[in-house]
């Protein structure tokens, strides 16, 4: 697997993450857990932001 595909799969993989942890904060019951939950979907989803930005840059020095 090449930099641009490992790239795309882990973008892939913390959108998804996001999401699923976007899912878990609405089902909590408790605030606390739903806090935690919703931390945790915040820092998937800048790492998200950082992949994105590393595969922009990663095209950008193949071209």
């Amino acid at each position: 697997m090449d930099i641009i595909a490992a790239l795309e799969t882990a973008i892939k993989e913390e959108k998804e993450a996001s999401a699923r942890y976007r899912e878990l904060a609405a089902q909590a019951s408790d605030p606390e857990t739903r806090l935690m939950f919703e931390q945790i979907a915040r820092e998937e989803e800048s790492h998200y932001k950082r992949l994105v930005d590393r595969l922009k840059a990663v095209k950008l020095m193949r071209s």
